[in-house]
């Protein structure tokens, strides 16, 4: 199991037991990147759930889902 992997199994066990889960996604995922998680980590994070995708764009990282998104604004 990759360091990734292992990351994201705990915010799954994890969020069961909090009640601001956005609030703690956010907080949490900002606290990775200051300590060095790299971009593609947080990526691979943020296919996880929806918390964890809208950490990611709260904290300025661009998703595979944004790119989705502006193909569709233009179709």
């Amino acid at each position: 199991m990759d360091d990734t992997e292992v990351l994201a199994e705990t915010w799954t066990v994890l969020k069961e037991y909090i009640k601001e889960k956005q609030h703690a996604a956010d907080h949490w995922v900002g606290n990775l990147i200051e300590t060095g998680v790299d971009e593609e980590s947080i990526i691979d994070l943020a296919a996880v759930d929806k918390y964890l995708a809208n950490a990611a764009e709260h904290n300025g990282i661009e998703t595979d889902d944004e790119d989705e998104d502006d193909v569709d604004e233009y179709e």
